[in-house]
């Protein structure tokens, strides 16, 4: 285990985080982070809710779907979250840990809560399997000293969950409603069922654009592949896709291609035993795979192979089911890159890729600020209730230039709500918006008694900085193929080996 944090992967964590403002990224990351950190058996993140329940959402880094939940002050999580302090046991015969499930290897846990102003929104979980391993209150402050580095990341999914909580039970209310009105007449269940189709708000040139192709494609039953910056509203374009085709009565289902391990996706996708897979339960639907470039070449090879044959085998069994399913992926990085770096099939990619649709990030979007910002302000809330952004926030919002793009505007719009007493939002209101520049220094270099090897780093990094980091465009300037150019930047240590 480190004795201390490391500042610098924690500002990097933080600039994650406050751009992805997702529960299962915040939770999975911050377990990620915890388990590089302690190198322990296992690191569990738990979310709390209001009513003092807790769920499961990360194990070890990843995402859990459905995961083990408990009643309020049921289990090592509900003990925490009712107390609002840490608890750490070295013993297996702790009367406190006889409502918690854990594997029988664990012989010590630590838990600390996640809190933010008196309100605790989750719990770190550190699991031992080493005898020898006691927990004690340096391990306590590791995590706590963690949790206060990333306050404003804290702080805005504390508000992030309040106003998702709400919103929650509005739609919740809404149905109700509903579900009365069917009981009253056919004619009603018709109108209802409109009520489901998903809207995009948007009137710039490029967002029409990507809006009608949407439209146009929905109805034709083409995979479509959807690339675009991280928060650009990829998942919310795909689900409207769906909504639109004639599919839509049929469940759409999502895939996290980046969050899962191989073994585990691999039997998600494709079933074990006498248990289904997605492609077979999502029959007369669609599947949107996000991330799609993050499959594993195994994981490609059959997914390929259920596309071209129209058949899904479980994993262990040789006897096919049909299935007919609508693919619609998803990635933020240029898939011409791992196509070059020979991380994804280009053979695949032919049968996803029928129709392509570049989102726009929210810079090129000017037009759609004030209408989106004015959304996510008053999302959710009665029109008696709403505020108003005068002229001078709008200039401000529309003069930054939004690296998190339509999440990063949702949550300051969220935050700013919570924060502004009065009616109108001013310019004083909303955080400090700092447009990045990059300025030009110049800089003059000493290249004697410099090796070949240290020429040609500076080269091609160089090179790379003046494109932008486009991998594809470097390569062709420099005269080599991409893998070659990934294979030199994982020999300088700039690259995950993965991505070679």
């Amino acid at each position: 285990m480190k004795n201390a944090l490391d500042l610098n992967q924690v500002a990097t964590l933080s600039t994650v985080l406050i751009s992805n403002l997702d529960e299962n990224v915040f939770f999975s990351k911050i377990s990620e982070f915890v388990m590089n950190t302690f190198g322990e058996y296992k690191v569990l993140a738990f979310e709390a809710f209001q009513d003092g329940a807790t769920e499961l959402r990360a194990e070890n880094g990843k995402i859990v779907e459905n995961g083990l939940s408990y009643e309020k002050g049921q289990g090592l999580s509900g003990y925490v979250v009712r107390m609002k302090r840490a608890y750490y046991s070295n013993s297996q015969r702790d009367p406190l840990l006889s409502t918690s499930k854990r594997d029988d290897c664990v012989v010590s846990e630590l838990s600390v809560p996640v809190t933010c102003d008196g309100t605790v929104i989750g719990t770190i979980h550190v699991q031992s399997s080493n005898e020898d391993r006691k927990f004690s209150e340096e391990d306590v402050t590791i995590i706590t000293n963690l949790l206060n580095e990333l306050d404003a990341v804290v702080r805005n999914m504390k508000m992030y969950l309040i106003a998702k909580n709400l919103n929650k039970q509005l739609l919740e209310t809404i149905e109700a409603k509903n579900l009365e009105l069917s009981t009253r007449g056919p004619e009603l269940k018709s109108s209802i069922n409109k009520s489901s189709k998903i809207d995009i708000i948007g009137r710039s040139n490029s967002m029409v654009e990507v809006l009608n192709i949407a439209k146009s494609v929905a109805k034709e039953d083409f995979p479509v592949f959807i690339q675009g910056p991280s928060g650009t509203g990829k998942k919310l374009l795909a689900k409207q896709i769906h909504s639109l085709s004639e599919r839509a009565g049929v469940e759409c289902s999502t895939v996290h291609c980046s969050a899962i391990q191989d073994s585990q996706l691999e039997v998600e996708l494709f079933g074990i035993g006498e248990r289904a897979g997605l492609l077979e339960r999502s029959n007369g639907g669609t599947i949107l795979l996000d991330s799609v470039d993050e499959l594993s070449l195994n994981i490609q090879g059959k997914l390929l192979r259920a596309i071209t044959s129209g058949e899904s085998y479980r994993v262990d069994s040789n006897i096919p089911s049909q299935i007919n399913v609508r693919f619609i992926s998803m990635t933020n990085k240029p898939i011409s890159d791992a196509i070059e770096a020979g991380t994804f099939r280009e053979d695949l990619l032919y049968r996803l890729n029928i129709v392509g649709i570049k989102m726009p990030s929210l810079s090129e979007r000017n037009e759609d600020i004030k209408i989106l910002a004015e959304y996510f302000l008053n999302l959710g809330k009665e029109q008696e209730d709403y505020k108003i952004l005068t002229n001078s926030a709008v200039e401000k919002l529309v003069g930054y230039n939004w690296p998190g793009n339509i999440q990063e505007l949702r949550n300051i719009m969220e935050r700013t709500y919570i924060l502004v007493d009065g009616r109108y939002v001013d310019e004083q209101h909303l955080p400090e918006l700092v447009k990045e520049e990059v300025a030009e220094v110049a800089e003059v270099e000493d290249f004697t008694e410099m090796t070949i090897h240290d020429l040609e780093k500076i080269h091609i990094t160089k090179t790379l900085e003046h494109l932008g980091g486009n991998k594809t465009r470097a390569a062709k300037t420099l005269g080599i193929t991409v893998k070659t150019l990934y294979n030199k930047l994982h020999s300088y240590g700039l690259v995950h080996p993965k991505a070679v």
